[in-house]
């Protein structure tokens, strides 16, 4: 089967257009898969469709992401929103530098670390639902891809992005890839998202969970390192 196929047969599984796509669980082939890439690959209005299924799907699990590998597609593209950030002016939020993203659907994304400062925070997927672990995000990124604008017009964008949205499009690029964040968090850090509040402060995630390596130089309320990553 084909992309085009494929993409279809993901579509129609939904009773009405306005139902969500399924969200795949870890164990999927389709997330260990390396993508496909997206340019050209589906016909306008049917890539439009199918960006639409995806941001409804995003919104309504609720999250800032969603990858076409995680409804099943092997293909190059993700959506990413954030529409929370920012309102509460929650410390965590600042220290996150979480920022508002808008709405984007990206195709055949290059993600560059910019610098060597790294951001430790607690990462979730919908791929993996209710759990949660600690994942070093670059701090700053270069990202290079073409995106698709809600006319239906597409535009080659060379940008460069910090904080939060950075770390929005490290864990999006990385399901292209067929890696889970989670395979790429520190060790021993994976835990039921429910206990992630009494771990807030990354030190005392240190100590309770027993982490090692480069995280236990963080101190009380850090969660940014720099210099030469090391385990």
């Amino acid at each position: 089967m084909d992309i085009t196929q494929l993409t279809r047969k993901i579509l129609d599984r939904r009773a009405r257009p306005t139902d969500p796509l399924r969200i795949v669980q870890a164990g999927h082939p389709a997330l260990r898969r390396t993508a496909v890439d997206a340019r050209d690959r589906l016909e306008p209005e049917l890539l439009g469709e199918l960006v639409r299924a995806m941001a409804l799907t995003m919104r309504e699990a609720p999250g800032v992401g969603l990858a076409a590998p995680q409804v099943g597609l092997p293909l190059r593209l993700f959506v990413i929103e954030d529409r929370y950030a920012g309102e509460d002016g929650d410390p965590e939020d600042r220290l996150l530098e979480r920022t508002p993203v808008p709405l984007r659907a990206l195709l055949d994304p290059v993600v560059e670390p910019l610098g060597d400062e790294r951001v430790y925070a607690w990462e979730g997927c919908l791929s993996v639902d209710g759990w949660s672990s600690i994942v070093a995000r670059s701090r700053r990124v270069r990202l290079t891809a073409l995106e698709l604008l809600g006319d239906g017009r597409m535009r080659e964008v060379d940008e460069e992005h910090v904080g939060w949205p950075a770390r929005i499009l490290q864990h999006e690029t990385d399901h292209l890839a067929g890696t889970l964040c989670h395979d790429v968090s520190v060790p021993r850090s994976f835990i039921e998202t429910g206990y992630v509040h009494h771990y807030a402060d990354l030190p005392e995630a240190v100590r309770r969970l027993r982490l090692t390596g480069e995280i236990t130089s963080l101190g009380e309320g850090e969660v940014r390192i720099s210099g030469p990553a090391r385990r």
